[in-house]
């Protein structure tokens, strides 16, 4: 039982060393909501790490692209980072890290397309 109890209390120390570090570039599985929709559990590429509380992401989803904001990327499966849904968080809301990362060029294309969204 308190070998139980011991690997209990490691991973809720483990993900709360993951939320705190986590950064820009970083794909997380995340719980949150988005205004009059229901909680949702899905994806997020984190875009904005700044504030030790609150990380800024965009969300993904499974669908395919429906706008050129949208910018397909090879996770466990074909995953669209949605440039243009961006949303601030809590970092209790990560659950866990996605251990792939964006290539080079999924991630510049990303960086470029969510450029274009906040005309910048």
């Amino acid at each position: 039982m308190n070998s139980e109890k011991s690997s209990s209390s490691n991973k809720v120390a483990q993900l709360a060393e993951a939320r705190r570090k986590a950064k820009h570039g970083d794909f997380f599985f995340a719980r949150y909501s988005t205004i009059g929709q229901p909680v949702r559990e899905a994806p997020v590429f984190i875009v904005g790490d700044e504030d030790n509380e609150d990380v800024v992401v965009c969300s993904c989803t499974k669908s395919p692209p429906r706008n050129p904001y949208d910018i397909q990327v090879r996770l466990k499966l074909p995953t669209s980072v949605r440039t243009s849904k961006l949303y601030t968080i809590n970092r209790e809301q990560l659950l866990f890290k996605i251990p792939q990362g964006p290539s080079p060029e999924e991630y510049k294309n990303i960086m470029q397309q969510l450029s274009k969204f906040l005309h910048m």
